[in-house]
């Protein structure tokens, strides 16, 4: 029997502004795209700050916009949670933070705070850091190490020297902690199963291999002066006048991972807190009985303690479309994998009755901005026969350039990376309409639209533009004032399928 689908397209990182220097979404030659927008009913959509559940003005993120997109409300983000908790003093009463620190002392043992260091707020916020070297001092810790995951990605690519001078004044004016490693976030946080890149920082904090400095900034001036900036920074050690690390990772240690998003977060901490990791040969001097806390929960197989418990999301979009009896597609490449699915479905790993997932593998880069296409095309193909063999009533794709290619602050290969979508886009939608169905076109936050600043520098993070929505129906009006909350109750309108109560979001289609 033919099927009509109803698909959630997501063009990750694509937004509008209306600069259209150094906006590669503006430049990119897209007829598909804009024949699209001419021809439908279409609007833009708030993808970020409290309309996302973020901080004001906060950028929107991939994570945060697939939980609100699968939700269909507003989901007050970690950031917002950890942020609210210091302001109001429970932050410091945690008992999962003060056990960690209670173990550390009881082995007379140190404990290690590590985690981005920026105030980009996608992955981490450093004054989380702050609030946790004032908690450790609070409570009578002398031995305190920071391993330091520079960023250069939510912020701009060459801000590491602030954030570790901004750092170390306030480590001495709390009058607690020092640096023992420094990483970019490339080795550090990879979530691409590139183990060679973390076991590069896990052996910098577990046995002090690495290029070795007594100065962090030092280390800094000297990678930008061999071209690497902060993301690609080689993991180092901080030692002392000695040559001896300041510290090192062992047994019997603390250590609190204060980064709250969970998908770049996940691998490092396998590496640390799972007895059955094989992913790289940790050595013989693996740290034995090491209390190992998450601040948010990243998976069910990291085996550690988690500070702030997550908040269950009951009648997601996909939970809806399963109790309707509705074949659902999930499909995205391994970069945005784990939003089509673990966070589209409010942080829930497993399978939905009736959910298929495919996972087209990302291509192996250094960087995707010398392969913009990404893997666009075998996404489209693996779709194109799902759509043909009619297998699903309801699809969620997410296309990855956008956003992955953005993140280099190229511009060339960002309009590229856009052109190829653009591409797949047409073709998805022609076999769409062919099939009777309907697609809602989106975004989850911006990024592409702004890859290089007024000054001509590469920005490589996030924007807090508007997102545009398409719904390829003719004879509808969409209203204004959309969030992205909101998308999952217009998919369900289209579908016909009544939108549960949990859903506080409303179907954008105008009544």
């Amino acid at each position: 029997m033919s099927k009509s689908p109803v698909a959630l397209i997501i063009l990750d990182g694509f937004a509008f502004r209306d600069v259209k220097e150094g906006n590669a979404v503006a430049q990119a030659n897209k007829p598909n795209f804009d024949r699209l927008w001419n021809q439908y009913p279409h609007n833009q959509l708030t993808a970020s700050g409290e309309a996302v559940g973020l901080p004001d003005g906060q950028m929107g993120n991939s994570e945060v916009g697939h939980l609100n997109i699968g939700a269909g409300r507003i989901v007050y983000q970690s950031l917002t949670r950890v942020n609210l908790a210091i302001r109001e003093g429970e932050f410091e009463k945690n008992e999962t933070f003060k056990d960690a620190i209670e173990h550390a002392k009881k082995h007379d043992k140190k404990l290690h705070i590590f985690g981005l260091l920026s105030d980009g707020g996608v992955h981490s916020h450093i004054e989380h850091m702050y609030a946790l070297l004032r908690l450790a001092a609070k409570e009578g810790m002398e031995e305190v190490y920071v391993h330091a995951f520079l960023d250069g990605r939510d912020v701009g690519p060459k801000t590491a020297k602030k954030y570790i001078e901004d750092a170390q004044a306030k480590m001495k004016e709390i009058g607690i902690g020092q640096f023992a490693t420094i990483s970019g976030r490339y080795y550090s946080m990879d979530r691409d199963k590139r183990w060679e890149r973390v076991e590069k920082s896990y052996r910098a904090m577990v046995y002090g291999e690495g290029p070795t400095y007594t100065d962090p900034i030092e280390l800094v001036n000297d990678s930008y002066e061999n071209g690497i900036y902060d993301e690609f920074v080689i993991p180092s050690v901080i030692t002392k006048e000695s040559g001896e690390p300041v510290a090192t990772i062992q047994d019997d240690d603390s250590v609190i991972f204060y980064n709250f998003r969970p998908d770049r977060a996940i691998q490092i901490s396998n590496t640390f807190a799972n007895q059955d990791f094989r992913s790289f040969d940790r050595g013989d001097k693996f740290p034995k009985n090491l209390h190992f806390v998450c601040l948010t929960k990243f998976s069910e197989t990291v085996d550690g303690y988690v500070a702030f418990k997550p908040t269950n999301l009951d009648n997601t979009l996909g939970e809806v479309l399963a109790q309707n009896g509705l074949k659902q597609l999930r499909i995205a490449e391994t970069e945005k994998y784990p939003h089509v699915t673990f966070f589209m479905s409010g942080g829930r790993e497993a399978e939905f009755e009736g959910e298929k997932r495919i996972l087209i593998d990302s291509p192996k880069v250094a960087t995707y901005d010398l392969k913009p296409e990404m893997s666009a095309y075998e996404v489209t193909d693996a779709l194109l026969e799902e759509i043909r063999e009619d297998r699903q009533d309801a699809i969620i794709l997410n296309f990855a350039n956008p956003d992955m290619v953005g993140h280099s602050g190229m511009l060339e290969p960002t309009i590229k990376a856009i052109e190829t979508v653009d591409e797949c886009l047409g073709k998805i939608i022609d076999l769409i309409t062919e099939k009777g169905g309907t697609a809602i076109i989106t975004a989850d936050h911006g990024n592409a639209d702004e890859v290089i600043t007024e000054d001509g520098d590469p920005m490589t993070a996030h924007t807090t533009n508007p997102v545009p929505v398409i719904v390829t129906k003719e004879g509808l009006e969409l209203r204004d004032g959309g969030i992205l909350g909101d998308l999952a109750p217009t998919m369900l309108d289209l579908l016909n399928v009544d939108q549960p109560e949990e859903m506080t979001g409303k179907s954008l289609i105008k009544k």
